[in-house]
Order: C-alpha cells, then sequence, then structure tokens
C-alpha cells in the first residue's frame, strides 16, 4: 500500500493525527516566534521602523520614505502600539505574526502541494533559520514571504478551479488553430482575482520587492502561453521547403498574429487572463523604470532627472524639473493602457479588481488620507529609489553570497531542491516545473541584484521550501511502505544515519592531537569503525536489490532529511535566542551590541529629574540610532555631535555616550566631570573576510578549502563553524561558548559616567 493522503470526508484515525499534527506545529512555530521577542539589541534598520511607527502612533503622522520601503509595516505597527502599547516586543510583534500565519498557509494549497506535501512545508517554514530570524526582526521581509506565498496560492487555484456556470474557451492565449492539444477550460473563481489584487496592494505597500514577485509569476505565465502556441506558429513552415529566412519571417508572422488576436481579448484563457490582471493593476507602477535609461545615451542629451541621484538635489529616486512633466505623462499613458486592456478583458471583474488593489494602495500610501504626497512617492519614488541605489551595490558582497549563506543556514530545502528539480525536469509536472522555475529564478535575481542582504535569504528559501514539500509528497506516497516493512526496508531509517555518524568520525578521528579515544588507539578505531562503515554498505547494498534502488533511494533520502531538519531547528533556535544579536552569525548583519540593549533599560528605569537629561548621546555615524526608538518620548535626552560642536560638556548628565573618534575632543573637557571612560561597543559584525578571501589559500574558510579541499584540519574548522559557530581568522579567534568574540569586527563609542553613579553600567563585551 502506498501512504494516503487524509481524506476531507468521514473523520478517521489517520486524519485526526494529521490534524494533531498540525496544532501541535502551529504551536510550536508561535511559541518560537513569539516568545522574547524584546529581549534582543535593535538592529538600526528595527529601530528606523519602530521609531517612524511610534511616531504614528503619537499622532505625529508618517510620511513614506522609500528608504524604509513602504509604509504598511509603520502602519500596521502603530495599530498594534495602540492596542498592546509601544514596547521592544510589540515593535516586532507584526513580523511574529506574519511569522507563524506563513507557517499554516500550506493548508491553503493541499490540492497542489497534497496533503502530506502541505505538512511537510509547514514544517520546512517553521523550522527554517532564516524564516525564524526574520520573523523575530523588525523588518519587511517576511511580510513579503506572506504575500508571494499568498500570490502563488491564489494563481494557482485560479488555474486549477473553474468558476460554476462559466463559458468553455480556449486553452491558447488566442485560438482558431485545430492544433490545440489541451481540452479548452473554463473561467476561473474570480474570487482569486481579487484576493491577488489585495495580496499586491500589500506586497507594493510593503518592499520594491514586490516588483520582482509580479515580474517573476508574470514570465512564467508568459512562457506558458509561448510554449502551447509554439506548435501552432511553428506549422506555418514548410520544413525542407522554406529557406531560413522565410521560415523566420513565418514563425514571425505568426507570433505577430497571435499576438494582436490577444490583445483583441477574443477568448483568451486563464493563464493569460491572469497575466493581464498582473500586467493592467501594477502597470501604472512601473512607469519609473524608464529613469535607468537617464544616464544613458538614449538621454543623457535631454538633461532629465526622472529619478535624482544620491546626494542630488532633491529626494533620490524622485523626477526633478522637466522629470516631473515625462514623469507625469508617462504615468498617465500607463494608466490609459492598463484601463483600456483590463476593462476589454472583463470589465465586471477588471474594476472590481483595480478598486480593491489601488483603494488599499492609496490608502496605505497617504497614510490613511493624510499624506496626499504619498501617491507620488509611491507610484513614482519608490521603484526610482532603488533604480538608483542598485548602482551603490549595498553591502558590497560577492556573486556567490547566498550559495554561502544558503548553504550554511538553508542546506535542507537546498538539497531536496536541486534533487526535486531533477525529479520535476524529469517527470514534466507542470506544477512541478513552475517550482523548479521559481527557485532558480529567484535565486537568480538575487545573485544578479547589486545589493545583497542576508535578509534577503527570506525570499530565496521561500520556493525552495515549496518545492521540498511537494517533492517530499511525491515521493512518500509513492512507496508501499507496509510491503517496505515487510522486507526491512525500514532498516534504513536507521542504518543511513549511522552510516553518516560512522563517516563523521572517521573523517575527523585522531584531529584532537590524543593518541587514544574511549582506550582505544586511533588507527584501531579508525580500521573499526571503516569495517562497521563497509558492513553497512554491503548490506544497504543487498537491501537496495530486495526493495528497489527507488525505494531505498526515497526511505534514505528521508532520512537524511530528517537529520537535517534537526540540523536546522538547532541552527534556527541558535542564531534566533543565542546569537540572536551577536554577529558570529551570517544572519546577523551590521547588529547593534547587547550592550546597548542592556545600557537603554537601565537608563529607561531610571527616574528622571526635572530639567535634567539622564544622558548625552554622541551621534556621529548615525549612532543616535537606536537611541530614538530605545529613549522615544523623551525631551531631555541631550543628541549632539561632538565631531562638529567641539568640546561640550554636558555636566548636568549622568552618562555621556561619545563615538571613538571624537574621544580625543571629548577628553579634556570630560575628565573634569567623569570617571575614566569604558568601551562601548556600538555596533558589530561579522568577520566577512573569511568568505572574501578564496582566493588567499593562507587564508582561514574558503581560501583554504579552495586550496586543499581534501585538508582534514580545514574541513574540520569549517565543522566547528557549522555546528558551533566557532570562527578562527587572521585577526583573532570567535568561541561563542566561551564569550570570546574578539574576531568580530566593530564601530564602537565610550561611555562616561560619573563617578557618584549609583549604579554604573559596566560593558560585557569587550
Amino acid at each position: 500500500m502506498t501512504v494516503e493522503q487524509p481524506t476531507s470526508g468521514r473523520y478517521t484515525a489517520k486524519r485526526a493525527i494529521y490534524i494533531a499534527t498540525y496544532v501541535v506545529l502551529a504551536v510550536a512555530a508561535a511559541a518560537m516566534r513569539f516568545w522574547e521577542l524584546g529581549s534582543r539589541a535593535f538592529h538600526h534598520d528595527e529601530s528606523l521602523h519602530a521609531f517612524y511607527s511610534w511616531n504614528l502612533y503619537a499622532g505625529e503622522g508618517y510620511i513614506h520614505n522609500p528608504m524604509m520601503h513602504g509604509p504598511f509595516q509603520m502602519e500596521a505597527t502603530a495599530g498594534l502600539f495602540f492596542l498592546f502599547g509601544d514596547t521592544d516586543y510589540t515593535a516586532r510583534l507584526l513580523y511574529a505574526i506574519a511569522g507563524t500565519a506563513l507557517v499554516l498557509m500550506p493548508l491553503l494549497f493541499r490540492s497542489r502541494l497534497g496533503h502530506w506535501g502541505a505538512l511537510f512545508t509547514s514544517m520546512l517554514l517553521a523550522f527554517s533559520p532564516a524564516m525564524l530570524y526574520y520573523s523575530r526582526f523588525a523588518r519587511n521581509d517576511i511580510l513579503m514571504a506572506v504575500w508571494a506565498l499568498g500570490i502563488v496560492i491564489a494563481m494557482w487555484r485560479y488555474l486549477d478551479e473553474d468558476a460554476k456556470g462559466s463559458e468553455e474557451e480556449p486553452t491558447a492565449l488566442e485560438t482558431d488553430d485545430e492544433e490545440a492539444a489541451d481540452p479548452p477550460p473554463k473561467m476561473g473563481k474570480a474570487i482569486y482575482l481579487y484576493i491577488t489584487a489585495a495580496l499586491l496592494a500589500f506586497a507594493f505597500a510593503s518592499k520594491e520587492s514586490a516588483y520582482l514577485i509580479t515580474g517573476t509569476m508574470g514570465l512564467y505565465l508568459v512562457l506558458v502561453l509561448v510554449s502551447r502556441n509554439w506548435n501552432a506558429v511553428k506549422s506555418k513552415v514548410n520544413v525542407g521547403v522554406d529557406s531560413p529566412p522565410v521560415a523566420a519571417l513565418k514563425i514571425m508572422g505568426g507570433w505577430i498574429n497571435h499576438l494582436e488576436r490577444g490583445l483583441e481579448m477574443r477568448g483568451i484563457s486563464k493563464e493569460a487572463g491572469f497575466l493581464v490582471l498582473l500586467i493592467t493593476i501594477t502597470l501604472p507602477l512601473w512607469g519609473a523604470f524608464i529613469s535607468i535609461l537617464q544616464d544613458t545615451p538614449l538621454l543623457d542629451w535631454s538633461g532629465l532627472t526622472l529619478a535624482g541621484p544620491v546626494g542630488g538635489s532633491g529626494p533620490i529616486g524622485s523626477p526633478v524639473g522637466g522629470g516631473l512633466v515625462v514623469a507625469f505623462l508617462v504615468t498617465a499613458f500607463l494608466i490609459f493602457l492598463a484601463m483600456s486592456y483590463g476593462l476589454k478583458w472583463n470589465t465586471s471583474v477588471w474594476w472590481k479588481a483595480a478598486a480593491i488593489f489601488y483603494g488599499l494602495y492609496i490608502l496605505m500610501y497617504t497614510s490613511f488620507l493624510t499624506n496626499g504626497f504619498g501617491i507620488g512617492s509611491g507610484v513614482w519614488q519608490s521603484l526610482g529609489y532603488w533604480v538608483v541605489q542598485q548602482g551603490e551595490g549595498r553591502g558590497s558582497q560577492p556573486w556567490y553570497y547566498y550559495t554561502i549563506i544558503t548553504t550554511l543556514y538553508e542546506f535542507l530545502p537546498l538539497l531536496l531542491s536541486v534533487i526535486g528539480s531533477v525529479y520535476f525536469l524529469r517527470n514534466r509536472d507542470k506544477f512541478g516545473m513552475f517550482l523548479v522555475y521559481w527557485v532558480w529564478t529567484t535565486f537568480l535575481l538575487y545573485t544578479i541584484a547589486s545589493e545583497k542582504m542576508p535578509w534577503l535569504l527570506v525570499n530565496i528559501t521561500l520556493p525552495m521550501i515549496v518545492l521540498s514539500g511537494k517533492f517530499l509528497n511525491d515521493i512518500i506516497v509513492r512507496v508501499e511502505w507496509r510491503k517496505v516493512s515487510v522486507f526491512g526496508g525500514v532498516l534504513t531509517l536507521v542504518g543511513v544515519p549511522l552510516f553518516l555518524a560512522l563517516l563523521w568520525n572517521l573523517t575527523f578521528l585522531g584531529l584532537d592531537g590524543n593518541e587514544t579515544v574511549a582506550g582505544l588507539q586511533v588507527d584501531v578505531l579508525g580500521m573499526a569503525l571503516a569495517v562497521v562503515a563497509i558492513v553497512l554498505i554491503v548490506a544497504g547494498y543487498f537491501l537496495a536489490r530486495r526493495i528497489g534502488p527507488a525505494v531505498f533511494a526515497t526511505i534514505g533520502l528521508v532520512s537524511i532529511a530528517a537529520i537535517l531538519l534537526v540540523l536546522s531547528g538547532r541552527a534556527g533556535l541558535i542564531a534566533a535566542f543565542q546569537h540572536g544579536d551577536i554577529p558570529v552569525e551570517m544572519l546577523v548583519y551590521t547588529q547593534t551590541s547587547p550592550d546597548i540593549h542592556n545600557l537603554a533599560r537601565q537608563l529607561r528605569e531610571q527616574d528622571a529629574q526635572q530639567d535634567t537629561s539622564i544622558a548625552a548621546i554622541d551621534g556621529t555615524s548615525g549612532f543616535h540610532w537606536p537611541w530614538y526608538w530605545y529613549l522615544r518620548g523623551r525631551e531631555d535626552i541631550k543628541y549632539t555631535n561632538y565631531g562638529t560642536t567641539g568640546g561640550l560638556n554636558p555636566s548636568n548628565s549622568p552618562i555621556a555616550l561619545v563615538h571613538s573618534t571624537n574621544k580625543s575632543t571629548a577628553d579634556p573637557s570630560f575628565a573634569e566631570v567623569y570617571s575614566e571612560p569604558q568601551l562601548l561597543r556600538q555596533r558589530w559584525w561579522f568577520p566577512e573576510a573569511v568568505y572574501r578571501g578564496y582566493n588567499d589559500p593562507q587564508h582561514f574558510g574558503i581560501g583554504k578549502l579552495f586550496a586543499d579541499p581534501v585538508d582534514r584540519q580545514t574541513w574540520r574548522e569549517l565543522a566547528d563553524y557549522f555546528l558551533y559557530r566557532n570562527l578562527w581568522t587572521n585577526n583573532g579567534a570567535c568561541v561563542p561558548a566561551e564569550d570570546d568574540f574578539s574576531c568580530l569586527g566593530s564601530e564602537n563609542a565610550y561611555i562616561y559616567q560619573r563617578p557618584d553613579a549609583n549604579a554604573p553600567f559596566v560593558p560585557r563585551y569587550k
């Protein structure tokens, strides 16, 4: 018997187990995401989002600024502040809610993933290190994962489910050709189009990666339509008769003919209809894309500024002067095109979808009609800003950055995606082919993009996890488990982990310098382990012949996946709770140190005296953040910049924080008031030379691995980092178990405290 999918009919024991498993998984996912949300130091970006949300909550309004992406996260967080108060915990609450909802969303996709595939997908989402960490992080990337998965679910349910009483229509973009092979489908349910419109509105109001999501889905639908019409177009060519130029002209003419009919909206398919919706309701938002031409020979002669550059006279990404006229005309033309073809396609559906999209979009970008300029900044500056920023290449990461960070954290979905891609390409499964496309197109797009940050790993991981869940479902349900258990195939579930454990011990045996292990000589123990490993290989060979190589491979892969899932969950928990603000993790990027968080908590607990500030803070290099958030609402804080104001003496401040570059300026006047200053790490970061030095064989990390890929000591060091985050670099060592973080880079402040302070703050991390 094969593994049965839990039925939706009468209540069965299997269905009860399935529901119970999902309940336990949901509780575990929620617990991991909501537990101690406020315990970690606020990253610079988090403090921006939290502070501007608090401004909105406090009645100061919010004006959209594309530097912080879309306005949705600020508006939603302000709403949570209104309901639950403004705390470090509630500032991250929106993202924990989104991360938990994401885990449950595959339940809505069981028709395509399969019941077990939905469960596996939810499980991978729950324990994914990237998904867990950024569900506890006040950035909009986890929100984008929710919108992206929602759009994919809505698209496929629209394509799969026919509306009741709908008329049949051709499957091609348009076709009267007799060669159309597929049976004509019916009109999809309009509700999924309305849901898509709403999800797109939230996506575009959350982050500009919405353009990538829309483009990725749109390109897939285009490829489907092209492949579907290819035979009809190719049939016009007389092979062996027409010359290559004539054949090319016939093919081109065929495509033009199909395109013209498609633009007339005559009987287009559900794929084409969904594509029309994607294009038409978002088309006016794509106008700023032409700003990529402003510095090219096509437009640089005109002197037009379609998107203000960094350091320019106007807002970054906004049109200036004559560029405003061009921006207005381009946007107006795109609105005209969108309305023309949207209404031509399906008047009753399109205007409702457009009303949903733009109703939500305008409400969010105008901060609920309090900022009229938000419409312009959303429609043009959002994309213009990030077109300009691509030239900055923020992060300056190497092209292989996502290959490294995906391998380090999302090794399970990466492995399953590679194997699953081969599986689906061989089987030519329609939905599987889409998942393969989604995975590798997304990976390629983010690899090409100049800005590479660890939080963008969320976007890369999501399609990998969905493909992995579908792949596991398809291979597991085909196994006749009762028959396999009779023939001893279940032993593979035990034998594979045992073999891997033996292989691990053999690889690193004797590297600790001890001549004996458990009372045995290293060479004797090594021989014994090798013999056992060989026995396991032989036993596996005969077992594979007995139950079949495909079944044996499936059980072995499931066993390996179970091991990697445990390691994945462990990596996620360590990153989220143990090293959440300590950048021995590559997920932690230029992070505020825990000492800043602890000092902020101490300052907030002190009772402020009237007309007396509790702190003076030097804002050099943006050091006012995250203090603006931590000490919000305190008008008695002295925010200054000692690099420009000179030796200011804040005599009434018990504590003064000075950027390390300004210490020499502050010392002469501060020495009379404060005790000896102490070094305070403000921001610190991962030692990136570890992976940037791939061509340096003397350097720890990738360089040594490339120089000698079979060196056991190098592999031991990499394994030590993989499991324990122990780092050895040319500049020092990081051993988290010993609280040694000397190898981390940092930008520091000095803390000056009055000698009569009741509870002087003592930095922990030197």
